[in-house]
């Protein structure tokens, strides 16, 4: 599986393209602005995007949806908890960073914990870690962990929101502490690291 990693947007969001190196099939992981940068980046790579998917529903990982759904007719999955999320997204978009998008395309399909996702010859299961927000996942591959906005490489995801929960994020990251040791740590921003325990990875 070839792992490229585009930053993106205000926040420099870390938006995936997981390429099956046999198919050249894709996922795209949170495409959170630049939707024009994402697509040309994939007709370059000539990629065969197969869905968009959303590892939570805040509006810096899903600005891109709708460009890249008319541009590739692929369908967007996320875990229900995060609908409500992701349904204000141009709202929050608005407030926060003061950008006016169109609402998002309506989402295809809904992610549960231990879903598969499979593209071409590759595959990667899905982990609802909430805490964050109530509907983050991760996307588990041996070896590498695509870990959204639950975990970075200096710290883990905010909860002073409203919907978020201290104590549901320690039990996702005691989820996350029994995958294999060094397994290579995506976040949704900044920089790589390599899971070793719960709550202590060295960056990479």
């Amino acid at each position: 599986m070839e792992i490229t990693c585009l930053t993106v947007g205000d926040l420099s969001t870390n938006c995936y393209l997981l390429t099956d190196e046999d198919t050249n099939e894709s996922l795209i992981i949170d495409p959170g602005d630049e939707g024009d940068f994402i697509s040309t980046t994939i007709l370059e790579k000539r990629v065969k995007p197969k869905a968009i998917v959303f590892t939570h529903g805040h509006y810096d990982h899903c600005l891109a949806a709708l460009e890249l759904k008319l541009n590739f007719n692929i369908p967007i999955y996320i875990h229900p908890e995060d609908l409500f999320l992701y349904k204000k997204s141009h709202l929050s978009a608005k407030h926060f960073s003061h950008i006016s998008i169109p609402k998002p395309p309506p989402a295809d399909h809904f992610l549960t914990d231990n879903d598969i996702l499979t593209f071409g010859h590759s595959q990667v299961k899905v982990l609802h870690t909430p805490g964050h927000t109530p509907g983050s996942i991760c996307l588990f591959s041996p070896g590498t962990l695509f870990s959204g906005d639950t975990l970075f490489a200096e710290g883990i995801g905010r909860t002073d929101l409203s919907y978020s929960s201290l104590s549901d994020l320690k039990k996702s990251l005691q989820k996350i502490s029994k995958l294999p040791t060094n397994t290579t740590i995506y976040p949704g921003h900044g920089n790589l690291s390599l899971l070793t325990n719960t709550l202590s990875y060295s960056v990479v």
